[in-house]
């Protein structure tokens, strides 16, 4: 074949190749252009005080609760509380077999009747010595006598102390309460052996009580102690009480990583028994944020961004925003964006910019 029809015929080829991808990318153009408005779901935005606390669920606890445990262990003869048992100050607890110190009391009190009769007969000898020194006594049996008066007086102050920790030991086998309140536990029963120190029975004082709530580690930092935090009942709203932060625990809890925050009440109603659920709110002073879900961020290089909705012709446009701070399933946004506008809260990874959208059901 020559070769300039040879040519001719591969320029010929050529052509129709690019005919045909130029046709195809029209086609394509064209079904494009054609593709109906993709359906997307939008919530309205609207700004609010940041509400950093929020509201938590807690419960009641007492804010004084003492465990009462005999100092020196043995059997345990009664016990007169149960749990539940409200309980007055000086009044029993338990008793501890306490044979071995009555005998105990019984042998210091021999031994400091021994000792008082001792020093009865030794003062009467230094007496009469001194009388006679110096016509019959010599000095040296002055002294003695002396001296022995001294040991005699000391051994009946040693007698003393002795019958005093006898005596001590003994009011020990009796465990009383140092004050009013409530039993919440106990940890011994009759016949049982206990040690020096063991938990016998708790109680809570009633007069003061603490709201106990956890609180998330984004939280804490806003958890001050001069907050007012308004404390009600879950199973009544209507019964509340307020008070303020007494106690933040410098550890978070090794699973839930939340902070246990304990709020002192003031005058809290009988209704907030130990144990009762509340729900504590507390309003701080902030700047206006708008919450929104985590499906409504998306990431445009190292910024943080949202997908909003143009009201006139109903297209998409990625606007960058300021975030406050992140919580478990929303974000609060302070700047970018502005009340009215519609945020795409699903479907917002499928977008493009000035992409024609479909609002869906349920879009606020």
């Amino acid at each position: 074949m020559p070769l300039r029809l040879q040519t001719l015929n591969i320029m010929c080829g050529i052509s129709a190749i690019a005919a045909l991808l130029f046709a195809t990318g029209c086609q394509r153009e064209d079904e494009a252009a054609e593709l109906p408005p993709r359906p997307v779901k939008t919530v309205t935005v609207s700004f609010s005080p940041d509400d950093t606390f929020g509201s938590l669920v807690g419960e009641i606890q007492p804010r004084f609760e003492t465990s009462f445990s005999f100092r020196q262990g043995g059997e345990v003869r009664e016990r007169d509380v149960d749990v539940g048992n409200m309980i007055k100050s000086g009044d029993v607890i338990a008793r501890l077999d306490s044979e071995d110190q009555q005998d105990a009391v019984r042998k210091a009190e021999a031994n400091l009747f021994a000792a008082q009769a001792t020093l009865e007969n030794a003062e009467t000898a230094r007496a009469r010595a001194q009388q006679q020194y110096p016509r019959t006594v010599s000095r040296a049996a002055l002294d003695s006598a002396i001296a022995q008066a001294s040991g005699a007086r000391a051994s009946v102050d040693a007698a003393e102390a002795a019958l005093r920790i006898a005596k001590n030991n003994l009011d020990n086998r009796v465990l009383r309460a140092n004050s009013d309140g409530v039993v919440t536990a106990v940890g011994a029963e009759v016949g049982q052996n206990v040690g020096g120190g063991q938990m016998i029975a708790r109680i809570a004082q009633l007069q003061d009580k603490d709201a106990v709530f956890q609180v998330p580690e984004s939280a804490i930092a806003a958890a001050s102690r001069d907050l007012t935090i308004e404390a009600s009942l879950l199973s009544r709203p209507d019964i509340t009480a307020v008070g303020t932060v007494r106690e933040i625990s410098p550890v978070a809890d090794p699973i839930t990583r939340n902070f246990t925050v304990r709020v002192a009440l003031d005058n809290p109603p009988e209704d907030f028994r130990f144990g009762s659920a509340v729900r504590g709110s507390v309003n701080l002073p902030g700047g206006p944020v708008a919450r929104l879900p985590m499906t409504a961020l998306f990431n445009q290089g190292n910024e943080s961004a949202v997908w909003v909705v143009d009201p006139a012709d109903s297209t998409t446009k990625l606007v960058p925003v300021t975030i406050q701070r992140f919580e478990t399933q929303d974000f609060l946004v302070a700047k970018g964006i502005a009340s009215g506008d519609r945020v795409v809260v699903a479907g917002a990874q499928q977008l493009r910019p000035g992409m024609p959208v479909r609002l869906l059901e349920g879009s606020l």
